[in-house]
């Protein structure tokens, strides 16, 4: 009885290893805390990348203007997003990273190394610009990666 009780339950285990499991392909969708990434009160942060135009002069086709501000100088600046893409989850579309953001609803505040920040501030107005960098919903901040002017090679920290 024994030796059927045993070969029963390594045969029931190797059935359950060999069946696909019945959890979606993709995985849960919940990050730490069990809130998904994209949640305005997500504390996760997921790397993004956002193109468009700074203090835009005359309103270009995109997904809306957002403040982006820096702390640091005490300044607001107006960003027409024109794409935004989660780099690391392509499955966030871009108006649902800049929702809660877009209209000027709340500011995105800017962080990260002095240069990259310089050159924001120093940007002429209809600078196109890309912003790389991990955004914490939660906190409305973006951790400043690369910063990318058109026309010139981009600067990282």
């Amino acid at each position: 009885m024994s030796l059927r009780w045993s070969f029963s339950i390594v045969f029931a285990l190797g059935i359950n290893m060999l069946l696909p499991s019945a959890t979606p392909a993709q995985g849960s969708p919940f990050a730490i805390g069990g809130e998904n990434v994209e949640s305005e009160t997500s504390m996760m942060p997921f790397k993004v990348k956002l193109r468009g135009i700074l203090n835009a002069t005359a309103r270009k086709e995109g997904l809306g203007f957002v403040t982006l501000g820096i702390n640091t100088y005490r300044e607001k600046y107006d960003f027409d997003v024109v794409t935004a893409e989660a780099l690391d989850n392509p499955r966030i579309s871009g108006s649902t990273i800049i929702r809660q953001y877009k209209d000027r609803k709340a500011p995105i505040n800017l962080s990260g190394p002095k240069e990259l920040l310089s050159k924001i501030g120093q940007a002429e107005p209809g600078t196109p610009l890309t912003l790389v960098g991990f955004l914490r919903q939660r906190d409305k901040i973006l951790q400043l990666t690369t910063v990318e002017i058109l026309g010139t090679t981009p600067e990282t920290r």
